[in-house]
């Protein structure tokens, strides 16, 4: 009706494996899930394939699976002539604030994160979102595509790149498959 940007989903080439990663508390094991994800093969694979993608979007959000994921991505996008930056936790108070004004201003095309930018954030702008954080929560998935359905001058719509599987885990933003307690993992 109008009210939220349209999302379209590209299948992407690269895909992030998860087998051998545990669960505790029904979502994948923090330490296990970024030693599974983050190495530099899948960070070059996976930059290079945005890129390739990307087209002429101009706002790029990335979910990762922790810190020194977020990070590592962030100078991969760099090293490919990508002005981009990393948020975390960590990032002290003042030099988020600038980052995520840079971001939002269109001086930075790309914004990694790990854990930070799935709620409370609106950067209308996001045309792209890149999912590079396997999660077996419904509603993280959630989240995190909804910072692409944030409505913008000049935004049609939002590419989001799935190369963590949760689209496939989970379903489609408009057909989610919500497992009760009990029903298997996905």
């Amino acid at each position: 009706k109008g009210y939220l940007a349209p999302l379209r989903s590209k299948v992407t080439k690269a895909k992030l494996d998860t087998s051998g990663v545990h669960k505790r508390g029904g979502e994948f094991i923090e330490a296990e899930l970024q030693a599974a994800v983050d190495t530099d093969d899948n960070n070059q694979r996976v930059v290079r394939e945005v890129i390739d993608l990307a087209g002429d979007r101009k706002a790029w959000l990335f979910f990762c699976t922790g810190v020194k994921h977020a990070e590592h991505v962030a100078e991969v996008l760099r090293q490919h002539g990508i002005a981009a930056e990393c948020v975390t936790g960590e990032t002290p108070k003042k030099e988020r604030e600038q980052i995520l004004a840079d971001f939002k201003a269109g001086r930075l095309r790309a914004l990694t994160n790990a854990n930070v930018l799935t709620t409370g954030f609106d950067a209308p702008g996001v045309d792209l979102i890149a999912m590079l954080r396997p999660t077996a929560s419904v509603g993280l998935h959630v989240q995190m595509i909804g910072r692409g359905t944030r409505l913008a001058e000049g935004k049609e719509d939002c590419v989001v790149l799935d190369f963590a599987g949760n689209t496939q885990r989970h379903g489609p933003l408009d057909a989610l498959v919500i497992k009760r307690p009990g029903e298997g993992s996905g």
